[in-house]
């Protein structure tokens, strides 16, 4: 092998099951930690077994050498410990296993014997329950605490007996003596003995075929794992720069996890990629795209980067949830929104009293839909277009108005900032006339507080279908109130005027209901937000440069 591998190449090996889970036992292969962790069920666990005992074939494994990047591993596999990682490469390079993580996992921690018992890293592997038998009567492989609990007792083998024949005699010949108490025959144990036999010769000549992808290109390795895991559970670019960054004293994942936790409650569960994007910006890289081996070196030579990335989206998310009324971040329009107000306030670039124009900023970005396709160039325009509101406050008008979809789903930006709109209004009332906090409804009910009210009758239209799906059919009310609301607008008593308007019902709408009319209410109450709607755009639009109105509040209702 070159000191230096920059092609690809790959090796074919076919090596006994034993053989290459001794390999991972040693740590000769390592689980890389940006897999995932072990999360198949007892039920895939089985059915692997099963496979084998069966003959049939468990798909290959995929395994990549280099000699260039010594990667953060996990130090547990199943139940076993694993040996650190050598500081240098051995002869034939570092290796990790790309493909195959659960499938070695099982097999490790059920036919192995541990050497050293496993550490404390992986807690999830204290709920995993290793110890699977061979029910010899049943031919079917058993959890011994399931099999415990029937009153009968059955011919068990233990699977880590399977490599190796003496020991299997050594088990029968103990099924032998517990026979004479159990009145078995010597057919039966001649049957057992048999059946034995042959599990443990199909486990001993089980052979794994193995790809070996020799390369020091890190992104080809990359975008190699992530194809073969296209159908499954795909690795983002957080994992593997958390795999390359690891240090004893310094895990990726887990710092932004600790940062995430401190976040109000709808934030929570921003996704990694989002972190290293603020920290891309900051250091000048291209947000679009992934590119882990620029960012593991900023990373690798400023620590402070990602803390200072959390800071900054820490900040974005106080004045999105206060100015704006996100609240929660599947209200968010455009992640990039986020992102470039993060990478503004991280670098101390966005001062409080700036705050309004950029919330006007953040508005015409929304309405105009600025980042739908979310391109190098729009993105470096609108970072640019930032940073001079910030230096220079001098907002934008816009005239383009964007009409809401006739369906109304949560994952379109433009029902985002409906949703905004609609939760920021002071008159909104429930069906008694309270007021509603929609902001506070939307925080804990989430996007359940946009109740969709009515469902479709037997023999529905196309026409009322739709209807059903849009806005018309949308109300934002407390969704345990949902039947009360129904009930009161179909049937009665009669809610007030106020309550009705702010609804936006009146009483032709109402009248049409209760007349069995269902399509009429929907596409008049429709028509009525869209109207409201678009008047909103308008209003919004004609602040854009900000200056004839300086403390105006974009999203207070008008």
């Amino acid at each position: 092998m070159s000191d230096n591998l920059t092609a690809l190449a790959s090796e074919n090996l076919n090596p006994s099951l034993r053989s290459l889970l001794e390999d991972v036992q040693r740590g000769h292969i390592r689980v890389p930690r940006f897999q995932r962790p072990f999360v198949w069920s007892d039920a895939q666990r089985l059915e692997l077994l099963e496979s084998i005992r069966d003959n049939m074939p468990i798909g290959s494994l995929l395994v990549w050498r280099t000699i260039k990047f010594k990667l953060a591993a996990f130090s547990n596999v199943g139940p076993h410990a694993i040996p650190p990682t050598v500081d240098v490469a051995p002869a034939v390079g570092w290796q990790y296993l790309l493909d195959g993580h659960q499938r070695v996992s099982t097999l490790l921690g059920l036919l192995l014997a541990s050497v050293a018992p496993a550490s404390t890293e992986q807690a999830i592997d204290d709920e995993i329950d290793w110890d699977i038998q061979y029910d010899l009567m049943d031919e079917e492989f058993v959890f011994t605490r399931k099999i415990q609990k029937k009153r009968t007792i059955h011919p068990l083998l233990p699977l880590s007996a399977v490599f190796d024949g003496r020991m299997v005699n050594r088990h029968m010949r103990e099924i032998r003596k517990l026979g004479e108490s159990q009145n078995w025959t010597d057919e039966n144990l001649d049957e057992w003995e048999a059946r034995a036999d042959q599990l443990s010769y199909r486990f001993q000549q089980c052979r794994i075929p193995i790809v070996v992808m020799v390369t020091d290109d890190l992104g080809l390795a990359a975008k190699t794992f992530q194809r073969i895991n296209s159908l499954g559970t795909p690795m983002d670019e957080a994992h593997l720069v958390a795999a390359l960054t690891w240090t004893a004293d310094f895990d990726l994942r887990e710092r932004i996890a600790e940062m995430r936790d401190m976040f109000p409650e709808g934030w929570r569960r921003l996704d990694d990629g989002l972190f290293l994007q603020v920290c891309k910006g900051l250091s000048g890289l291209d947000m679009t795209k992934a590119g882990q081996t620029e960012l593991v070196k900023k990373l690798a030579a400023n620590r402070d980067l990602l803390e200072r990335a959390g800071e900054g989206i820490r900040k974005a998310i106080d004045v999105l949830s206060h100015r704006a009324g996100v609240v929660h971040q599947e209200l968010l329009p455009y992640s990039f929104q986020l992102i470039l107000l993060a990478v503004l306030y991280a670098s101390k670039e966005i001062k409080a009293e700036q705050e309004t124009i950029l919330m006007n900023w953040f508005w015409r970005t929304s309405w105009t839909e600025v980042f739908s396709t979310a391109s190098f160039r729009e993105v470096r325009l609108e970072l640019e277009t930032l940073r001079t509101l910030a230096s220079t406050p001098k907002g934008a008008s816009w005239k383009e108005v964007q009409p809401l979809p006739e369906r109304f789903d949560f994952r379109l930006a433009r029902v985002r900032l409906f949703v905004l709109r609609l939760t920021a209004m002071q008159t909104l009332l429930d069906e008694a006339g309270n007021h509603i906090d929609g902001r506070e409804l939307l925080l804990r009910a989430s996007r359940d507080a946009l109740t969709r009210l009515f469902v479709a009758p037997r023999g529905a239209s196309p026409r009322l279908k739709k209807l059903l799906q849009g806005v018309g059919n949308r109300f934002l009310i407390d969704p345990q109130r949902d039947t009360v609301l129904r009930e009161r607008l179909k049937i009665g008593p009669d809610l007030s005027a106020e309550v009705l308007s702010s609804m936006f019902i009146d009483a032709d709408m109402l009248a049409a209901l209760r007349a069995g009319d269902l399509e009429a209410f929907l596409s008049r109450r429709a028509a009525a937000i869209a109207l409201w709607d678009e008047k909103e755009q308008s209003i919004e639009s004609q602040f854009g440069d900000g200056s004839s109105q300086p403390t105006l509040n974009l999203f207070e209702p008008t």
